[in-house]
């Protein structure tokens, strides 16, 4: 969905995706910790701190002059689309490094998948809530979001393969909502979805001894 509402936090103008981004984290952390406990939801949190970190200092690389000009923009300004999926890049890399190391398992990557499914899920129903858009578009957003929501949420615990089939309906399902959306398949929400469902089919595969876990 694209932007359309702004608010006004004491001397900034913040977009209702930075908005939209925060209340999907929290709603994601809170899910995860429920579910997996306080020591799961960490690494939610490590991997938000860590995706708003590079994407903020990215302005260095995608607008240097700027910086140079007025070293606050870090502050203010962010490297946009480049710095988020750098961001997301920065991620997987110390993802599968922890694996590596052994300092993240099975339950530990499964949380970090329900979180950020979670995420990615509630960002698109606040965004139909706080920005305008057609009706069509909002509505079936929010119910076909809604319903897979549940549906992962019921689903998510299980064994064998459900993980992978859970990721392979994410992108699915949010291709299919892309369809109806303004932008369709041409946008930052959409493209971070299907780069993250392969990687995150990718690893599950790989790790089929990690199916003994949810037994």
């Amino acid at each position: 969905m694209p932007v359309t509402s702004f608010f006004t936090i004491g001397s900034l103008s913040v977009p209702s995706s930075w908005i939209a981004l925060m209340v999907a984290f929290v709603v994601a952390y809170s899910a995860v910790r429920f579910r997996f406990g306080k020591k799961q939801a960490e690494i939610i949190g490590d991997a938000f701190f860590y995706l708003v970190i590079v994407w903020k200092l990215s302005i260095v690389l995608t607008d240097f002059n700027s910086v140079l000009r007025s070293p606050l923009a870090i502050v203010y300004f962010h490297g946009g689309a480049v710095g988020f999926y750098l961001g997301l890049l920065f991620i997987a890399g110390k993802t599968l490094w922890d694996m590596k190391k052994g300092r993240l398992d099975a339950n530990g990557f499964r949380a970090l998948f329900t979180g950020a499914v979670l995420v990615q899920v509630v960002y698109q129903v606040i965004m139909v809530l706080l920005n305008e858009g057609e009706m069509i578009t909002q509505v079936v957003t929010v119910v076909v979001f809604g319903l897979f929501a549940v549906f992962f949420w019921m689903n998510s615990g299980k064994a064998d393969n459900w993980p992978v089939q859970l990721a392979l309906v994410f992108m699915a399902v949010h291709v299919f909502v892309a369809a109806v959306q303004p932008d369709e398949f041409i946008q930052t929400p959409l493209i971070t979805t299907v780069v993250m469902g392969l990687f995150f089919v990718i690893v599950f595969m790989r790790k089929l001894d990690w199916r003994d876990i949810y037994e």
